[in-house]
């Protein structure tokens, strides 16, 4: 028998019963019907990702219903209608998950006081959550854009968050998508990455949903800007152009003046076209002052940015500027252009003569772009001059200079001679400081290998160059740096017919063959005859010609003075050593543990009766100038 063919049963059973009966029977049975319709059938529910889970469903006294069991569903009821503050009845249940919503059928009850009287039982029907797609992700990615993950369908529910190593950050539902802020990640443009979409609830990760290897785009890259880093701006600009790599959507520059640690603002207005920025400014820029251009934002077309903030520091030049000379400011050859250079084109109009000054010397001058030639002729010697630029040059922009400038400089203060020729056919040079009638005669390296002698003599000629007005005016000081040029040469002692020129000089002790450094023999070490060798020869005849107030001979490595014991030499010799801390070895025979024959120091002595110095340096290269510079000195002042 079916339901139907039941319950037609029962109710002719119940209309054969008395009237008395029947009414409340039928009172009963309606009354059972509404209790099992309102609270024992359960209530079909379509649960929804995409927002609100509600039904109609009128609840008395809503306040009062508690939940029976934990299923993962908070209920709620909305629109209740109220006699002051009590509800009374509302029309619409929702349900709100409090746990992650698993798929399948989640059954939720609630009674009054969460008895079991008036319970009614909603059976939630779940569907899978929403599937996420990546695989449109083949193009390279921008890192600066939000990233876009549709969905199957809109999920309200449950939170996403994307993945990169051990960097992730947060995406909000958007539609039936979900959008990721990637920028947050700090992804290097160009690069690839393994990117992961998780699901969340209640910020604990549910499921990884989806997973792709990315690829972010290339970044934007400056290839040109019409001002760069450190850059100096010498004429008038009214805008700036920065070049990129790509097309440019957009762009946001700013441009300050820095004076010191205060930055102020420059209004500019950016304009872009294609792969150009331009920035313009009505403001003429201040001269002389430092200014910042930057570029604050950027996209390209393709989405990408810079890789990193573009900012160029750059300088606006005041009129023209100096910044070289050509020379020196002594020993200038006798005919000489001078060339000075400016940071800056000079103006190609203005006459350029009214604003430079001569002393000393006469000129002409001329001027092409960035310089300026001065040219003289045959000034003499050791002549003190000067140039001067007054204030009032202008750049070729028409922006003057208003610092004016000097420069002193001096002719060569020496002369040249050569005194004679080496075996090798090498000439001997002497330089000759002052126009007094007492000489001082100082001469280096007789033997090849010790070198520091002659770079001894040559800074002493560098020091007497930069200082000749010091030159006592009763002296004249000449400087031989090199006795033996062949020897220097070859980093050899002796001449090119091997000779030891300090040997070879007309002494009564002269021989013909004689001891080394080393106390071996040397046959003919000390020359064939007495002055058989053309150096010694040479320097004899302008010794003798000269009759020195005083000869210094240079040598190394004994760090000895030695006096030859003519005229004053002995007491010179002990003030040289005194003021160098050699060793004053002024009649020591001992001072060589070799023997010594023929020498320069004792051939003045025996046949000019002159007063000389051997001085032994400490070391064979140095030319320990700071130590003898004093004592140098003090024997030109003798």
């Amino acid at each position: 028998m079916s339901i139907k063919q039941r319950v037609s049963f029962i109710l002719n059973e119940i209309n054969q019963l008395p009237r008395r009966v029947t009414i409340p029977t039928g009172v009963g049975l309606l009354l059972l019907v509404v209790y099992v319709l309102a609270f024992v059938v359960e209530k079909p529910v379509q649960f929804s990702y995409a927002g609100d889970t509600c039904i109609r469903q009128l609840a008395l006294f809503p306040d009062i219903n508690q939940p029976t069991n934990d299923a993962g569903f908070r209920v709620e009821t909305r629109d209740t209608w109220r006699i002051g503050k009590l509800a009374v009845l509302s029309p619409t249940t929702c349900f709100e998950a409090t746990k992650a919503p698993a798929p399948g059928v989640s059954k939720v009850s609630v009674a009054p006081f969460g008895g079991i009287i008036a319970r009614k039982t909603f059976s939630l029907r779940i569907a899978p959550p929403p599937v996420a797609s990546i695989k449109h992700l083949t193009k390279p990615v921008p890192t600066g854009k939000p990233l876009d993950i549709p969905l199957s369908h809109q999920d309200t529910v449950f939170d996403y968050r994307l993945e990169v190593d051990d960097k992730s950050t947060t995406c909000a539902a958007k539609a039936s998508a979900q959008r990721c802020n990637i920028a947050a990640l700090g992804l290097k443009q160009g690069e690839q990455y393994r990117v992961r979409l998780v699901r969340q609830f209640e910020k604990k990760t549910i499921a990884t949903v989806a997973t792709k290897k990315i690829t972010t785009l290339t970044a934007t890259a400056v290839t040109g800007s019409s001002v760069t880093e450190g850059q100096t701006v010498y004429d008038k600009p009214k805008s700036f152009t920065v070049e990129f790599d790509k097309p440019i959507v957009k762009a946001s520059f700013s441009l300050e003046k820095i004076e010191g640690t205060t930055r102020t603002p420059v209004a500019t207005t950016a304009t872009v076209e294609g792969k150009t920025a331009t920035v313009a400014f009505t403001d003429e820029l201040a001269r002389s002052a430092t200014y910042a251009l930057s570029i604050d934002k950027l996209e390209a077309h393709d989405g990408s940015t810079l890789e990193s903030p573009y900012k160029a520091i750059f300088s606006v030049s005041g009129g023209p500027k100096v910044t070289g000379v050509n020379v020196g400011s002594t020993g200038l050859p006798f005919t000489k252009t001078i060339v000075v250079t400016f940071d800056q084109a000079l103006s190609d109009t203005q006459d350029i003569t009214k604003f430079v000054g001569l002393k000393g010397i006469g000129a002409s001058i001329a001027k092409k772009d960035n310089q300026l030639f001065i040219s003289y002729a045959n000034v003499p010697k050791c002549t003190d001059f000067s140039i001067t630029l007054a204030k009032g040059i202008e750049s070729r922009y028409g922006i003057t200079q208003n610092d004016p400038w000097s420069f002193t400089a001096r002719t060569i203060c020496y002369s040249i001679t050569t005194i004679g020729y080496s075996a090798g056919g090498r000439p001997i040079t002497a330089y000759l400081f002052g126009s007094g009638a007492r000489t001082v005669l100082y001469t280096g390296s007789i033997h090849g290998n010790e070198i520091s002698a002659k770079r001894l003599m040559e800074a002493w000629i560098n020091e007497l160059e930069a200082n000749a007005r010091s030159i006592p005016a009763d002296k004249q000081i000449v400087i031989i740096p090199a006795i033996n040029p062949d020897g220097v040469a070859a980093n050899r002692r002796n001449n090119n017919n091997n000779v030891d020129l300090n040997r070879n000089f007309d002494t009564a002790d002269w021989q013909k063959d004689i001891t080394t450094p080393s106390n071996q023999p040397l046959e003919n070490g000390g020359g064939t005859t007495p002055m058989s060798e053309p150096e010694t020869r040479a320097l004899a005849a302008f010794t003798s010609q000269l009759r020195p107030r005083l000869a210094l001979s240079y040598h190394s490595i004994a760090g000895y003075a030695i006096a030859n014991e003519a005229g004053d030499s002995s007491s010179l010799a002990a003030t040289y050593a005194q003021i160098t801390g050699y060793r004053n070895m002024t009649g020591n025979g001992g001072a060589f543990d070799y023997s010594t024959s023929g020498t320069y120091d004792d051939w003045i002595a025996q046949k000019l009766g002159l007063p000389s110095i051997l001085i032994e340096l400490a070391s064979s290269t140095n030319s320990e100038f700071s130590r003898n510079k004093a004592a140098l000195w003090a024997m030109a002042r003798s």
